[in-house]
């Protein structure tokens, strides 16, 4: 269980250090960064939870929750940088 967590910990550490390389190169509003952060806890604690259930032999919970948590993360994630993340102008590098 512990490996979860650690690699857990790892996905969030390499989300930010994905959402400050985007920082970087768009220009996102809160909007936009909202989005992006729900999606990734979702699929996160997507992750876990099915992990978890399978843990303690739980398939069927732990399918519905890759179905509803993470088809939820994926969905916010697409639809975020759809509305919000690739219409932005790209910064000048100045």
């Amino acid at each position: 269980m512990s490996l979860m967590w650690l690699f857990v910990g790892l996905l969030a550490g390499l989300s930010v250090l994905g959402a400050v390389e985007l920082n970087r190169k768009l220009k996102v509003d809160w909007r936009g960064w909202a989005g992006l952060a729900l999606g990734e806890l979702l699929v996160l604690f997507c992750i876990a939870w099915s992990v978890a259930a399978m843990a303690e032999g739980e398939a069927r919970s732990a399918s519905m929750g890759l179905m509803l948590f993470g088809g939820q993360g994926v969905a916010v994630l697409a639809l975020t940088w759809r509305l919000f993340v690739a219409p932005s102008p790209r910064r000048s590098d100045d």
